[in-house]
């Protein structure tokens, strides 16, 4: 049956949601679902939802449009959480042990009681260090607020710079490839292993410069087209999907992360 769960990715933004949904098909991923609603413009507020009569009306109608079954994944800005590397255990531990061992750790990694954080942890690109991450469990819970009030319930939150590093995986461009968004007046870009989120840049041109001088290629995507440069040349999430049916949204770019987030393996 989870074969027939739909995969949704739900990006809550500034001043708008994005939602996209897909199966899993043998041979590719198949479209089932694309949504995008407005919001008022202090939605986010240094990156912490901010519940208002308007957004919960919003995702209320979405929910109605969705299946009983869904596995639902939200976008959670990078700026909102801390990341700490901390050396796998001389003798291998699994589960329960292992998250018992990180939460021990975690005194000595952040500043606040473990009790107060909301922890998360795998292995790192080479596999003999954990990547533990940490966000203040009222920052959670202020975001599941609204979405509870809803009727949602995530099955996950994932970094937006996770999600956009997945989406560089997929699309297996050339090594060192580098993807660009422009998403809420700050850019997030990410090759096939680095991501990053800053607001340090006011044009793609210093972007570029500073961030990724040596990149053999450059795409991007954003809400709004005329903050990119002119030759840019774009990416189009929906590319990655094998099975499509229109219409689809004139902007696909400001679907980026949602599509990130909707291909993340279902974690059950």
């Amino acid at each position: 049956m989870a074969f027939h769960t739909w995969q949704i990715g739900l990006d809550i933004q500034n001043r708008q949601i994005c939602a996209l949904a897909l199966q899993p098909r043998r041979d590719g991923w198949q479209l089932r679902h694309w949504w995008q609603q407005r919001l008022p413009q202090d939605t986010l507020r240094n990156g912490v939802l901010q519940s208002s009569p308007e957004l919960v009306a919003a995702l209320i109608a979405w929910r109605q449009r969705l299946p009983r079954r869904y596995s639902l994944r939200v976008a959670l800005p990078a700026r909102l959480v801390l990341q700490r590397q901390l050396p796998l255990p001389a003798q291998p531990l699994k589960e329960p042990a292992l998250g018992h061992y990180v939460r021990a750790a975690a005194r000595r990694l952040f500043p606040l009681e473990p009790a107060a954080l909301a922890l998360d942890y795998c292995p790192d690109a080479q596999g003999d260090q954990l990547c533990v991450t940490a966000a203040r469990l009222e920052i959670i819970d202020q975001w599941m607020a609204p979405l509870l009030q809803a009727g949602l319930t995530p099955q996950i939150f994932e970094l937006t710079t996770d999600s956009l590093r997945r989406l560089v995986r997929q699309a297996a461009w050339q090594p060192g490839a580098v993807l660009a968004l422009h998403q809420d007046d700050r850019w997030l870009w990410s090759d096939a292993h680095t991501a990053a989120d800053t607001a340090e840049f006011a044009t793609p041109g210093a972007l570029q410069q500073q961030a990724f001088p040596d990149a053999p290629a450059v795409v991007w995507c954003a809400g709004e087209k005329s903050v990119l440069p002119a030759d840019a040349v774009l990416f189009s999430p929906f590319d990655l999907f094998r099975y499509q049916q229109p219409p689809l949204p004139e902007n696909p770019g400001i679907f980026a992360l949602a599509a990130g987030l909707a291909l993340r393996e279902d974690m059950r």
